[in-house]
């Protein structure tokens, strides 16, 4: 059988070949410079706009409160104060229409109860206030509103829940801030 002879590659060949695969990824580049570009010069000019040519008056845009009257009272404020807390209220003793009658109370202190119900068991001595979201703060202003002691605020974490704070109603409920005033205990 005759050998065949080795072709041989040309500087012009592997230039033609070279060129043909890479044309389109060199449009998807070019074109992704220009867009960045285009959207870059937007933003200077946006910024340049609002710095040189809008000129805002910033005298005018306090507002003091001696311009406008204060409506704000004690409650409101209490209720801005605690919205962003969720709050979720379980009975640790068995005793029924503490954590409704608890549910109740904070809600009225302006909390955002998303779950009330029954605990996992029902032999908790003392309330227990668990923060859930990493934020002990909240859990220790909800403790403090409940007059829960600060000592029994643990933490807890559990960031599956869509919760801050659980509040687990112990046997102690009697001296919680929903209780004290109320004559008909359960």
């Amino acid at each position: 059988m005759p050998r065949r002879k080795a072709r041989r590659k040309t500087f012009k060949t592997v230039l033609r070949n070279r060129g043909k695969g890479e044309t389109a990824g060199n449009m998807f580049l070019n074109t992704s410079i220009g867009v960045l570009t285009l959207l870059t010069l937007a933003l200077i000019y946006s910024w340049g706009h609002r710095q040189f040519i809008a000129n805002p008056d910033f005298n005018n845009a306090l507002i003091t409160l001696a311009d406008k009257p204060t409506t704000l009272t004690s409650r409101m404020w209490m209720e801005k104060r605690f919205r962003d807390i969720k709050v979720e209220v379980l009975n640790g003793i068995g005793i029924d229409g503490i954590a409704a009658r608890t549910t109740e109370y904070l809600r009225e202190k302006g909390f955002d109860v998303v779950k009330t119900g029954d605990a996992g068991r029902t032999d908790y001595i003392f309330t227990v206030v668990k923060d859930r979201a990493g934020n002990l703060h909240s859990a220790r202003r909800l403790a403090e509103v409940l007059h829960v002691d600060t000592l029994l605020v643990l933490q807890e974490l559990n960031k599956s829940l869509i919760l801050d704070v659980t509040v687990v109603l112990g046997r102690d409920y009697a001296y919680l801030a929903p209780f004290i005033a109320a004559e008909d205990l359960p």
